[in-house]
């Protein structure tokens, strides 16, 4: 018999983590247009200074592995918690670009703790025999709350100053991190440091997948940008916060059967489709000239994100051992963060110089098929050689 996954301690992790995604996304997609109308930035700009944070993050996020798999997971998690929301009071007291950055670098150095340690503390919580299950709905917190976060942020927006983003954002968090305080975390063996090596920081067998997590957070760099100004600016749809609420439906119907598919052995198979329906979906989406297209491709792009994110991180927890899972979602999110940051980058450059944000998503395309290409290639075979049993 199965044990159980959902105790209330599970269902605790994954409502704090949906308030502290819930928190970040809120106020996300809205900074394009604070940056620009606040400080005059141009688009490329813009993305420089979006990025800034994942500057700090890839810095820090090697540690933060380290950090996790040394001491306590849960104060690790809720120190991090406190500094994740207090950070918010930094944006709104930046004048400047120059104190707004630093803020952003603030919080990237926050966000590369709390979200390792975070999911570090759930893996601790959930049953080995349904890890693959049970990541994939503690992930679902997240990507739901990726989609309606921007979707209730940009509405805030359209009616309201937006000092009451960052209000929302705060209240939020604060009760993500009273919910974090209530979680109890079985109590495991320190890891014991002998000699500091470079596979303390990351795990070196999951480079090569973490390779394959690139091509998809790059895409979604692109989209996290400038999906809202694509629908508002040249398709004219005002109500473009439901792309992600589109979005969400497409990723939890996903998580609904992936995680335990992913249980079941069948990787390969959810890998090879989710990168093909990411694939189309981008091209969908870039191609769009109507509100059916634009929002349609939102959920084909939620069910490829929603198979292929929580396989990803499975696939590199499994080729470490039980004392480096701290290491192995610090090397998963090191990754994502990487692309979600070039993509960003890369976007404001290429906004400046394509003829239509589209084209950005086209791109986005093309790079999960090469990423289908990699995958079925390098990264399939790695994952057959390294994986743990």
């Amino acid at each position: 018999m199965k044990e159980k996954l959902w105790t209330s301690n599970f269902l605790k992790a994954c409502f704090a983590n949906f308030l502290m995604g819930f928190a970040f996304y809120l106020i996300g997609t809205t900074m394009p247009f604070y940056i620009g109308e606040k400080y005059g930035a141009t688009e490329a700009e813009t993305g420089l200074i979006l990025a800034s944070y994942i500057i700090a993050t890839l810095l820090v996020r090697p540690f933060s592995g380290y950090i996790v798999d040394s001491y306590s997971r849960k104060k690790v998690y809720i120190i991090a918690y406190f500094f994740f929301v207090f950070v918010y009071f930094g944006y709104m007291w930046a004048s400047t670009i120059a104190l707004f950055v630093l803020a952003r670098m603030m919080h990237g150095i926050t966000w590369s703790v709390i979200t390792t340690s975070s999911s570090t503390v759930a893996i601790d919580i959930i049953p080995s025999e349904r890890r693959g299950e049970g990541i994939g709905f503690f992930g679902l917190t997240t990507t739901v709350a990726m989609s309606i976060g921007p979707f209730i942020g940009l509405y805030l927006y359209e009616k309201y100053p937006f000092e009451y983003n960052f209000y929302s954002t705060i209240i939020v968090g604060i009760l993500g991190l009273l919910t974090a305080l209530t979680i109890k975390v079985p109590k495991r063996e320190t890891r014991k440091k002998e000699v500091l090596s470079l596979d303390r920081f990351i795990l070196k067998p999951a480079v090569p997948i973490g390779i394959n997590v690139l091509f998809i957070s790059i895409s979604y760099g692109m989209l996290f940008t400038y999906a809202a100004k694509f629908g508002l600016h040249e398709l004219k749809i005002s109500s473009t916060g439901f792309f992600f609420l589109f979005m969400a439906i497409g990723m939890a119907a996903s998580r609904l059967f992936a995680g335990r598919l992913l249980d079941l052995g069948y990787v390969n198979q959810l890998m090879l489709v989710s990168l093909l329906i990411i694939g189309l979906g981008y091209t969908a989406f870039g191609l769009a000239t109507s509100e059916t297209l634009y929002f349609g491709s939102a959920i084909f792009i939620g069910l490829g994100y929603g198979m292929a994110s929580p396989s990803f991180q499975t696939m590199i927890i499994n080729v470490g051992t039980n004392d480096q899972r701290g290491t192995a979602n610090s090397t998963f999110f090191t990754f994502y963060d990487l692309g979600i940051g070039i993509g960003m980058v890369i976007s404001g450059f290429l906004a400046t110089v394509l003829p239509s944000f589209g084209n950005l998503f086209v791109i986005g395309g093309i790079l999960a098929f090469v990423g289908l290409l990699y995958y079925y290639f390098v990264s399939k075979k790695v994952y057959a050689a390294k994986k743990i049993k």
